[in-house]
């Protein structure tokens, strides 16, 4: 599902699928600052965002932690796609800190 208004953390974990007990998990196309959150699996969400956003580029995904004590936002997204080739790079780490932190700042604005 692509995230259209602002979401409480809270309603977003209480309307969840509930696919998996300890994680929402999401992709975030990055230029455009659009999140697909809470389907099966990061494909579906890419395939969300290429739909949307008409492009396979930059698209990174991830998994919201959820912790008996709250969400663990420290979550590293791994790349969906290779912005270079547009190749599948499934189950990479993303080690680039300041792509990071921008992921975490475009859900962190979405999901509060």
């Amino acid at each position: 599902m692509i995230i259209r208004e602002i979401t409480m953390l809270d309603d977003l974990i209480a309307g969840s699928n509930n696919y998996y007990p300890d994680r929402i998990k999401f992709c975030i196309h990055k230029p455009t600052r659009t999140v697909s959150i809470d389907l099966f699996y990061h494909t579906d969400m890419e395939n969300e965002l290429i739909d949307e956003t008409g492009t396979d580029k930059d698209i990174y995904g991830g998994d919201l932690m959820l912790d008996p004590i709250g969400v663990l936002w420290e979550a590293h997204p791994n790349i969906a796609r290779n912005a270079e080739a547009g190749t599948p790079q499934n189950g990479r780490e993303l080690k680039d800190a300041d792509v990071i932190d921008e992921l975490f700042e475009i859900l962190k604005y979405w999901i509060r």
